[in-house]
């Protein structure tokens, strides 16, 4: 799957686990951000089809060659098992294993089906809700763009340097 679909519903499911920001930034690693072994795969693609090779987007959908590390095999849950055990922990593994199950239903159904986009669209419908949600039960103006500039001024103030 994409990675905004990955992105999207890993920040979902941390919505809905309640995680706070450590567990949020861990499970981020492991739902989103092991997709960046993507760009070592793309790098050899460069290689190999030239920097036009990028604006192909069949051949990208399709490439030759490896586009993901270890992380991406269910192997690897001989490493993140582990982890999750001694971090007494499970957010490794759960992020993980759904990441392997999107991309599993991705490989079977073909890259940004219907299906997909279905998730997608569901997933950012669902999370923008329970947010709102949030919002409207401490916020003295209860209107969307009112919202909206809340959750870009959290974003910014959570991006500064010295943030917390």
């Amino acid at each position: 799957m994409l990675a905004i679909t990955h992105l999207i519903v890993s920040l979902l499911l941390i919505q809905v686990l309640l995680l706070d920001k450590n567990d949020a930034f861990v499970a981020l690693l492991f739902g989103f951000a092991i997709d960046a072994d993507h760009l070592i795969g793309l790098q050899k693609y460069v290689g190999v089809h030239g920097l036009a090779g990028v604006t192909d987007i069949s051949s990208l959908l399709h490439p030759d060659g490896q586009w993901r590390s270890m992380l991406h095999n269910p192997v690897a849950a001989a490493v993140i098992g582990p982890l999750s055990v001694v971090s007494r922990a499970a957010i490794p593994i759960v992020f993980w294993g759904l990441h392997l199950l999107m991309d599993s239903v991705a490989g079977a159904v073909g890259d940004f089906s219907v299906l997909e986009a279905a998730v997608l669209v569901f997933a950012a419908i669902a999370l923008l809700a329970l947010r709102y949600g949030e919002y409207l039960k401490t916020a003295s103006k209860t209107d969307f763009l009112t919202y909206v500039f809340s959750e870009i001024r959290q974003l910014r103030n959570s991006a500064s340097p010295g943030s917390s």
